[in-house]
């Protein structure tokens, strides 16, 4: 497969909304087909009269991986967003000028990133240990925006568990010890497992 039709079957193209997922896609494509150097690297010297041939080499392969990966990054975008970026013939500073204009503010990501924490549920669907992960990754990105979310955001995650999790509830808050978050998942997850099997019997009955 060559590098045009990865980058068309792989990566969507980059929109208004997808620059995080737009750029991950980009980034697996050039590491798999190993054009990923000069996002890396730093272009090197141009080779002058008596370097070596490895210093030559080492440029070449630099220039040839800042080629493919403009043309994939560029044939990536849409002609609209496309216009609407400087030339460069780097691709890691052309690379550099894509999140300079998607960058979102500080601010706004933690307020994004609150709101989720504060208003996420888990409504049944899917498995109960994926759904405390995805609190979990909310948490680490705002403690990385300097956010401090303590131990005690266990307790948000436990109350925004269905009523059917009501007797797992009245237990965590009868007792003691605080669970650290390798227990949450495990305790959650035995418990989910005896309410569908509990679900199963009651069925079972009503037959």
């Amino acid at each position: 497969m060559n590098s045009s039709s990865m980058n068309r079957n792989t990566v969507e193209p980059l929109t208004g909304v997808n620059y995080k997922k737009w750029k991950q896609d980009l980034e697996i494509v050039l590491g798999v087909i190993d054009m990923d150097l000069a996002l890396r690297t730093e272009e090197p010297p141009l080779p002058i009269d008596g370097c070596t041939s490895s210093q030559r080499s080492k440029y070449e392969k630099w220039q040839k991986s800042n080629r493919i990966s403009l043309i994939i990054i560029k044939r990536s975008m849409t002609d609209v967003i496309h216009g609407g970026f400087p030339k460069s013939s780097n691709a890691h500073e052309f690379m550099k000028s894509t999140e300079e204009k998607y960058k979102e503010s500080k601010k706004t990501k933690t307020g994004n990133l609150m709101n989720s924490l504060t208003s996420i549920r888990y409504d049944g669907e899917g498995s109960v240990r994926e759904y405390i992960l995805i609190v979990i990754d909310i948490a680490g990105k705002l403690r990385n925006l300097e956010v401090p979310i303590f131990e005690t955001f266990l307790v948000h995650v436990m109350n925004s568990l269905p009523d059917f999790y009501t007797q797992l509830k009245v237990s965590y808050k009868a007792l003691q010890a605080k669970w650290d978050v390798n227990e949450l998942i495990s305790i959650c997850v035995g418990e989910e497992v005896r309410i569908k099997k509990e679900i199963t019997e009651r069925r079972r009955l009503n037959l």
